[in-house]
């Protein structure tokens, strides 16, 4: 169990992962969730997904060049694509070089 802001981030963590396993020198961090650019972009990290958002702000400490930024979700084609796949019932790990779009 965990909230939402938290699965969010949980999110963010497990793709800033797959991204540096991977090699890339910059990342661009979409979100529908204000709540989550608005933790990690600031210096105090209270409450309790603190050492989760600490764990990002390290990973991303790494990267060469990082950007997030909020995205309506009505204007999120990409997750409107993952959701749709996971309506379709098709499982399993996906990570994809390029855009859904």
């Amino acid at each position: 169990m965990c909230t939402v802001l938290d699965a969010e981030l949980w999110g963010i963590l497990d793709g800033l992962n797959l991204i540096l396993e991977r090699g890339y020198g910059s990342v661009l961090i979409q979100t529908d969730s204000l709540e989550a650019v608005n933790v990690i972009q600031e210096e105090s990290f209270g409450g309790s997904t603190s050492a989760l958002v600490r764990r990002i702000r390290q990973l991303l400490d790494t990267v060469r060049l990082w950007k997030i930024q909020h995205i309506s979700r009505d204007k999120n084609k990409i997750a409107d694509g993952l959701v749709q796949m996971v309506h379709e019932r098709r499982s399993g790990l996906r990570v994809f070089e390029d855009s859904l779009l």
